[in-house]
């Protein structure tokens, strides 16, 4: 006569087989592929889902083995190596299937964080067309004050110069996909050039670049906000030491660029700006988890590291 399991033991042997099942699909797709694989980190990765198989084969083996034996069996069985690596050739096929859970789930992501891009892209162009009246006239203006200034006063030329600058910047260069390396650093000169005549005491400014950046492609505009912070966070105007240091290094098909100033206490609770969790929505987009930035401080310095793929 055939053996049948009761409902108990059956619903009992159901749940283990199910939550060993949900423990390779999720600790796959969830943890190892995103953390080990997709950085690179290959053989991590492999020894890491071996692992992961023989402890859901351990758990599923042996949660079964003991339900059986302690409510069920008239002679109790024992747990063999054998067994176990049965059960993880039997769970090769939900490894598998956790991997094109993972692709689904990655390409579902995917679509969407295009679909939000299209639709940023959408409103930063109407955006732009609404602030870009007759741009032709603002620069024959600014120019016209800059030849009257340059009589009067030379000094509030040059900056009418940097501001022309910013604003042709902002007209010609930020709507493009991808800009020269030496253009945005040439951006930035200018906006610190114009915030240094704000301030009282003099700024130390140091910019490390290395020679032949023309050729570096980048998006635009993802430097900036790491220097605006400084400007709005990392200056105490009463202080005559403070300084600013940019630092751009290319290694291995990598940017980095290290913006650093000087620790300023602040005296009660500063709200906190959106500068840099736009910046880092907006990488989120353009290179997805092929970025980092990395915030420091310490006693005396707050240090802020962004590295690109180019």
């Amino acid at each position: 006569m055939l053996h049948f399991d009761t409902l108990g033991q059956s619903l009992g042997y159901s749940f283990v087989i199910i939550t060993s099942y949900m423990m390779i699909i999720y600790g796959n797709a969830s943890y190892l592929i995103p953390t080990f694989y997709q950085k690179g980190r290959v053989l991590i990765y492999v020894v890491s889902s071996i692992v992961l198989l023989f402890i859901a084969a351990w758990y599923r083996a042996g949660t079964t083995m003991w339900i059986y034996n302690t409510f069920y069996a008239i002679k109790p069985e024992v747990l063999t190596t054998a067994t176990v690596i049965r059960t993880v050739a039997s769970s090769l096929l939900i490894y598998f299937t956790s991997i094109l859970f993972y692709i689904c789930i990655h390409y579902f992501r995917l679509r969407e964080q295009q679909e939000a891009m299209q639709r940023r892209q959408v409103e930063s162009e109407l955006n732009l067309l609404k602030s870009q009246v007759q741009p032709h006239f603002l620069f024959n203006t600014l120019n016209n004050i800059y030849f009257y200034a340059q009589r009067e006063s030379p000094q509030t030329a040059v900056l009418l110069e940097k501001l022309s600058s910013i604003i042709r910047y902002f007209v010609d260069e930020a709507p493009k996909d991808k800009i020269a390396l030496s253009t945005e650093m040439q951006f930035i000169q200018n906006y610190i050039d114009l915030e240094k005549a704000r301030m009282r005491y003099p700024l130390q400014v140091t910019i490390e670049v290395p020679q032949h950046i023309e050729t570096v492609q980048l998006s635009p505009m993802l430097i900036i906000p790491l220097v605006e912070n400084v400007f709005k966070h990392g200056i105490d105007k009463r202080r005559e030491d403070n300084f600013i240091f940019i630092q751009i290094s290319i290694t291995n098909q990598q940017l980095q660029v290290t913006v650093r100033n000087r620790l300023v206490q602040a005296e009660g609770e500063k709200k906190k700006g959106t500068g840099l969790a736009n910046l880092r929505n907006r990488l989120q987009l353009l290179y997805g988890e092929k970025y980092s930035l990395a915030i420091t401080t310490t006693t005396e310095f707050y240090t802020s590291v962004l590295s690109l793929p180019l």
